[in-house]
């Protein structure tokens, strides 16, 4: 039986748990996940609500919202899973056991095969009963739209009086039964087999790897022709027996979210309108036939894990997604250009080279009132051109043309709540770059120095990880003797020396820390790193204001497996 990780059943590692469990789906937030997953398996995002699907719905909450709709999870529940620009990735993990007594693993080498398939479901409508659906499908969301906007009044409406709140109690029975008699109608027409559910498994194509297609399969094929994305083992080391792979059969295979792979009209393979299901399965091996790297070399039989749940993939511009990775476009020092441009030869600040080929440049022309007007559409066009442009002057246009037309299609097209998704906060404070450097040429050491000197001057001596120093040439020869051959770590007792030492004054230690390349991320004292890296200034205030991207990862707890 193939089924879900140990970790994550119902009762992690009870036997009874497993054998109903499926794969799951593991969130990570960084690009090296699997060598995360190959540490420690268990360590993932949790899940939340923002990774369900949701869906649009009138909003009838607040008259003071700049939107008349509102987003509300979709029902039944679908896990939604981000795509790699928002910077989320996901693998899918399962494990092998015998369907015997205890439940026990399954030796990796039974296995000669191991991979997944990634399954869409699809609703099949039967022509004649094309029309009656979509007339269900409007009255149930027409009944949905009326109970938010009721819900809303009540609540606006709540100090009325009990006649009030009692006639939006009745109206909003009504809708309900509303919206159940055509859940009941949807069901009646699939019970007719008036609306059947398909599943499609994406089949290659023999003129490129790169062409396919989805076409009906069977649930638990023993010959498969779907696209195949490899399932690879979780091999622990032998010694590491607090590994939660140890003595365990766990496999693993990272989940595509894009592809470049379409069919012949050019569609692709994976969409945010589609459902899907990832299929896991392994080949039992033949001991009587030796082992190749090609697929199905012995013939075993395919056993093949429950579905996983459903899912869609997000939308390239889902709000949410793209706020996990926040893209910086620094604007241009216009004082800094005007200086720059004055002492440079034209064409020599280009970045960008323009190239229109003959019979493509577009010549324009000023009427009398400075209107800016195409040139006369019987001229031929003007002949070819080479045109190099600074990139800070593509900036600056793109810039004040967004500015300048935001308000106007904002208002134009009454789309106010567009306004909900522009968020400026000037700089609190910013230091010159030439003041910083100015500070610099001081040197760090003399700080470091200064404090060593003061620490003896007040002590007498300065005792150091068991070392006594009583003067600062002393103190760095110290330095030198303990660091390591790369020089990269210093000695653990030398280390929480001058932790104890120097814990009042962060500006040495941290002077310090830049100067010897000292590493105080291992096992510093909590609260110590953050402490030794100052705020900029010129960001401490937006920082304080904005969310953290942070914030959402908040990963699973290891949980032990129980003594059986």
């Amino acid at each position: 039986m193939l089924v879900g990780p140990w970790y994550r059943w119902l009762q992690p590692g009870i036997p009874a748990a497993g054998r109903f469990s499926r794969p799951i789906f593991q969130k990570y937030a960084a690009s090296d996940f699997v060598s995360r997953f190959l540490e420690e398996p268990q360590r993932s995002l949790i899940y939340r609500d923002e990774d369900f699907v949701h869906e649009v719905r009138a909003n009838g909450a607040s008259v003071y919202s700049l939107s008349k709709k509102s987003y509300v999870k979709a029902q039944p529940e679908l896990r939604k899973l981000f795509l790699d620009v928002h910077s989320r990735f996901y693998l899918v993990a399962c494990e092998l056991h015998c369907d015997a007594p205890g439940f026990p693993s399954v030796k990796r080498e039974a296995v000669c095969e191991a991979g997944f398939v990634i399954r869409r479901r699809i609703v099949r409508v039967a022509p004649e009963a094309r029309q009656e659906l979509a007339e269900v499908q409007r009255q149930i969301a027409a009944a949905r739209a009326r109970i938010a906007k009721l819900r809303g009044a009540s609540s606006f409406g709540g100090r009325l009086g009990r006649s009030f709140n009692g006639v939006c109690q009745d109206k909003l029975a009504k809708l309900q039964e509303e919206v159940k008699a055509g859940q009941r109608r949807l069901k009646e027409l699939r019970r007719a087999e008036q609306i059947r559910y398909a599943l499609e498994g994406w089949v290659p194509s023999q003129k490129s790897a790169d062409l396919g297609a989805w076409r009906a399969i069977e649930t638990e094929p023993q010959i498969v022709t779907e696209a195949i994305l490899p399932l690879y083992p979780l091999i622990p080391a032998e010694s590491d027996t607090h590994h939660s792979a140890h003595k365990r059969s766990i496999w693993f295979g990272v989940v595509p979210t894009s592809g470049a792979a379409t069919d012949e009209g050019g569609q692709p393979r994976f969409d945010e309108r589609s459902v899907y299901q990832v299929h896991c399965f392994v080949r039992r091996h033949n001991p009587a036939c030796p082992k190749t790297s090609a697929r199905s070399d012995c013939k075993g039989e395919l056993v093949w894990s429950t579905p996983t749940e459903r899912y869609q993939l997000a939308a390239h511009f889902d709000l949410e997604g793209t706020s996990n990775r926040t893209v910086t476009v620094q604007l241009p020092d216009l004082n800094a250009l005007e200086a720059q441009a004055d002492s440079l030869r034209p064409g020599q600040a280009a970045g960008v080279r323009m190239v229109s080929p003959p019979g493509s440049s577009l010549d324009f022309k000023v009427d009398g009132d400075n209107t800016p007007t195409l040139a006369d559409p019987k001229r031929p066009r003007g002949g070819a051109s080479i045109c190099f442009f600074a990139i800070p002057l593509i900036t600056i246009v793109a810039m004040f043309v967004l500015q300048l037309f935001l308000p106007i299609v904002v208002s134009l097209f009454q789309l106010w709540f567009l306004l909900l998704l522009k968020f400026c906060i000037p700089p609190a404070f910013s230091i010159d770059a030439g003041l910083a450097a100015a500070m610099e040429l001081e040197g760090p050491e003399l700080d470091i120095e200064a404090s060593v000197q003061a620490k003896i001057d007040a002590q007498g001596v300065l005792n150091i990880g068991g070392h006594t120093i009583s003067s600062v040439e002393e103190f760095k020869e110290l330095l030198k003797s303990k660091f390591d051959e790369k020089g990269d770590h210093l000695h653990p007792e030398v280390r929480q020396g001058l932790i104890d030492a120097f814990g009042d004054d962060l500006n040495a230690l941290g002077k310090l820390a830049l100067d010897m390349a000292t590493d105080f991320s291992a096992d510093a004292p909590p609260g110590l790193r953050e402490a030794l890296e100052e705020p900029d200034p010129a960001t401490a205030a937006v920082k304080g204001r904005l969310p953290s991207v942070t914030d959402k990862l908040v990963y699973y707890q290891r949980v032990e497996p129980p003594n059986l």
